[in-house]
């Protein structure tokens, strides 16, 4: 702790400094001011966490230094010292939150205990600080994953508008899909520039609108614009074209090449993945000239989405590892590809080629990049996306049968290692190189208790333990097993065992 001692009378200040020294090695001495005036430049150069003021000091006096000080810093704690034992001295300081007061002269006693009360009550603030910024962190990893998730989440299980609403605390009525392509003009980036461009493209789109962007896969990144009112869809365009046109020119500026392909808006969430698509479409249609910042795809929805359904049911069965019945839906698949041009039917293949490339990320399998080939002929393309689909089925269900219970019982060890400290899924998600989307689904499946309800299980059972074989208070068993708020603690225990932390304690026998 950090002290500056004000008092006129150089003998005081030496008292109280050599006694601080030799009782209170915790708190640092840095400065002495001899007036008021001083006092306030020693607060603003400083800041120290604690200030001893004299109230009867020559020129500017204690009560109006420390009005002046607390304007430009609340932070500070006050121990004010007066030789008058007046209740409107005390009444002054005490308007100003002082809490402290010392009558001269004081005893060592008195100084050392009013000292520990105003460094107990900093300790306090900074420990509820610390928690306070742990919660925020807590809730930034957490919206962030919800955030990158929203993808998978929106086109495979129709969430509600209102349920995004109530999750993201915006309603949320309307909205279009924008992917973004970064360009690689002069060879490939590094993986560390094109997160530095994904970054600032985030920092973009956070500033200009209200906005869910997913993890960047393949240079391509999605966006959610996001609608609050069920505007005409023109002028949602309108607007989108606006905000897309204004954020790759001002990306542009800084030398950082980017192009948005546009899907159409959406005013239901069962059209949201016609405009997803819509955005792919636009993307494989770009004639790579640079100067464009955006481009619509160009064929009429109606045309667009006749396999909609059919590929949204391949997708699903995928991620099942179901090679059966991936190979019987292709084929359906194939079939209404027939009604379509060659060219669009070929396109349409090379998009599936992209969706299943993206699905397979999300589960958390990593592949090579796609290699969709456009050379052969429409049989060959046919045949070539017939066997990447099957494999692709085949290596989730490869996956789903070594890798997940390896995976998952590292994350079982990672968690026991670790309960005692604040762990969420994000982390233990990121330790097992799995998308925290897919974990929690995997975790769930496999133990039948969700990742909250596991932890929470592993801290009650071993705060049980500690109840029986040590001689540790409530408190300290709250705090060595991961709670930071003892009432919290309680109210968990009780919900898990019926009866409260005390009450338990009290009618269990301690092993000898």
């Amino acid at each position: 702790m950090r002290l500056v001692i004000a008092d006129d009378e150089m003998l005081e200040r030496k008292a109280l400094s050599k006694m601080i020294e030799k009782e209170i090695p915790d708190i640092n001495l840095i400065g002495e001011a001899v007036n008021g005036r001083m006092a306030i430049q020693l607060a603003d150069m400083l800041k120290p966490d604690i200030m001893m003021m004299d109230i009867k000091m020559p020129g500017i006096d204690g009560v109006e230094a420390v009005r002046e000080i607390r304007k430009k810093n609340k932070q500070i704690k006050f121990i004010m010292v007066s030789a008058f034992n007046t209740f409107e001295y005390a009444k002054e300081v005490m308007q100003q939150g002082v809490k402290e007061y010392l009558l001269k002269p004081s005893k060592q006693s008195e100084v050392i205990a009013a000292l520990s009360r105003v460094m107990r009550e900093i300790e306090e603030e900074r420990q509820l600080q610390a928690e306070k910024q742990l919660l925020q962190d807590s809730l930034k990893r957490a919206l962030s994953v919800i955030e990158t998730e929203w993808l998978s989440s929106i086109l495979n299980d129709h969430i509600s508008f209102e349920a995004w609403s109530e999750l993201l605390g915006v309603e949320v009525k309307s909205g279009i899909i924008v992917i973004f392509i970064i360009q690689e003009q002069n060879g490939q980036l590094l993986k560390e520039q094109k997160h530095y461009i994904y970054q600032k493209l985030k920092e973009q789109l956070k500033t200009k609108s209200e906005c869910m962007i997913g993890p960047m896969v393949e240079n391509k990144i999605p966006v959610l614009i996001l609608f609050n009112s069920t505007q005409e869809k023109n002028r949602m365009k309108s607007q989108a074209i606006k905000l897309v046109r204004n954020v790759v020119t001002k990306l542009r500026e800084s030398n950082l090449s980017l192009f948005a392909a546009m899907g159409h808006p959406f005013q239901t969430i069962e059209d949201l993945p016609n405009s997803y698509h819509e955005a792919l479409r636009a993307l494989e249609q770009r004639n790579h000239q640079h100067e464009v910042a955006y481009a619509f795809p160009t064929e009429t929805r109606n045309e667009e989405f006749l396999s909609l359904e059919k590929e949204k049911e391949l997708i699903d069965l995928i991620k099942m590892g179901d090679r059966q019945h991936v190979l019987e839906v292709f084929e359906l698949y194939v079939s209404e590809l027939e009604s379509q041009s060659e060219q669009k039917a070929e396109r349409m293949l090379e998009e599936l080629w992209i969706v299943v490339s993206r699905a397979l990320y999300e589960i958390g399998i990593q592949t090579d990049p796609y290699t969709f080939q456009q050379n052969g002929s429409y049989d060959q393309m046919i045949a070539a996306t017939r066997q990447y689909v099957v494999e692709s089925a085949e290596l989730v269900q490869a996956w789903r049968n070594s890798h997940t219970k390896g995976y998952l019982l590292k994350a079982k060890e990672y968690i026991t290692e670790h309960f005692h400290k604040t762990i969420t899924l994000e982390e233990v998600a990121e330790y097992v190189e799995l998308s925290p989307f897919h974990f929690s689904k995997l975790f769930k499946e496999k133990y039948g208790v969700n990742f909250i309800d596991y932890v929470t299980d592993l801290r009650i059972e071993q705060a049980k333990k500690e109840m029986l074989n040590t001689n540790k208070s409530l408190k300290e068993i709250c705090f060595s097993v991961g709670y930071k708020d003892p009432n919290y603690f309680s109210r968990v225990f009780k919900k898990k065992t019926g009866v409260a932390p005390t009450a338990y304690r009290s009618t269990q026998t301690p092993f000898t």
